[in-house]
């Protein structure tokens, strides 16, 4: 078995669509780490100017405003009825602070920065998983592998851990790039570190989680691959589950919205997650007629990570069975 291991390891290392997938999450990442640094940037010198011209104008004003009242009762004013007198006479005035723009930290960056990589990573590891089963069915390479490892249970496991395995740096280069790009970006710009809402301890739980989910998604597609054993089979059941299930579904049954497997990957990976489902009665004073609010559901972490663990098992049991039952041809 670990002879088997490493040659599927080696073979998954020589295929150049396993490079271009992880450098296509890369080039994505780098990008959310671009656009980082665009909303951080410091204010040019027009910009300082322009906040300053619009502070002592309103300073100007408030001066203005304050000018004829009474020291000793904010509540005299020549010109005004007592209470909208008090009301002006005891404004504050303006602050610098209220006309510079307020830049997020690298903390915040990265934790607004981090459902899109994960996103790629998910789609990244599934198409791993998929392209190192199909492309030895479409070769034909399944077969004539089967004669030098004729029991096909070792064979289906190799290659599921294969897969696994090859999605484990995929995923850790994908995080290390956010993490330290961001980090590159805040010394750049002159940003505050900040902390994250569970602290940097928390970001670290996160992408460990990451590092699970990653393997897990490549696992779905390899079981899909065996399953199915073309690449076009397995895109038109990705977009039939986005359609239906991660769209559709929640529309026309509002209360199945813990469903979709996004939800769960992010109560997961996030620790949480929220979903919304509207709650109506009939309205008492308008026959016919409804009220409705908007109830809110949280699915927990050990929710999210049992639906993807099933999800796993699934697609991991209908390629074996498929494999196994099916000829190979």
């Amino acid at each position: 078995m670990t002879r088997l291991l490493h040659a599927e390891l080696v073979r998954a290392r020589s295929r150049p669509f396993v490079w271009f997938v992880s450098a296509g999450v890369v080039l994505g990442v780098l990008g959310l780490v671009l656009s980082g640094w665009w909303d951080s940037r410091p204010p040019s010198a027009a910009e300082v100017a322009a906040a300053d011209e619009a502070y002592r104008t309103d300073l100007a004003a408030w001066q203005e405003r304050v000018a004829p009242c009474d020291d000793d009762d904010p509540s005299v004013h020549p010109d005004l009825p007592p209470a909208e007198a008090t009301a002006r006479c005891t404004s504050r005035p303006p602050v610098p602070a209220q006309y510079q723009e307020v830049r997020p930290d690298v903390a915040t960056l990265l934790v607004e920065r981090l459902p899109s990589t994960g996103l790629m990573i998910t789609l990244a590891c599934l198409m791993v998983g998929v392209g190192l089963v199909t492309a030895e069915f479409a070769s034909g390479s399944m077969g004539t592998w089967l004669t030098f490892a004729p029991r096909r249970g070792r064979v289906f496991v190799s290659k599921l851990l294969a897969g696994a395995v090859a999605a484990v740096p995929c995923v850790a280069t994908a995080l290390v790039t956010l993490v330290v790009g961001l980090l590159a970006v805040g010394v750049v710009n002159g940003l505050a570190i900040g902390t994250p809402v569970a602290g940097w301890a928390g970001v670290g739980a996160v992408a460990g989680r990451w590092l699970a989910t990653g393997p897990a998604f490549a696992a779905i597609g390899v079981g899909l691959a065996f399953a199915l054993r073309h690449a076009t089979a397995v895109t038109g059941i990705a977009v039939w589950w986005v359609a239906a299930t991660e769209s559709a579904l929640p529309l026309v049954l509002p209360e199945s919205r813990w469903l979709p497997l996004s939800t769960n990957v992010t109560a997961w990976t996030a620790g949480s997650a929220q979903y919304v489902v509207p709650s109506c009665v009939p309205d008492p004073a308008r026959a016919g007629k409804e009220l409705c609010d908007l109830v809110v559901h949280a699915v927990p972490m050990g929710q999210g990570g049992l639906v993807v663990l099933v999800v796993v098992a699934t697609a991991v049991a209908g390629g074996w069975l498929s494999f196994r039952l099916r000829d190979v041809a």
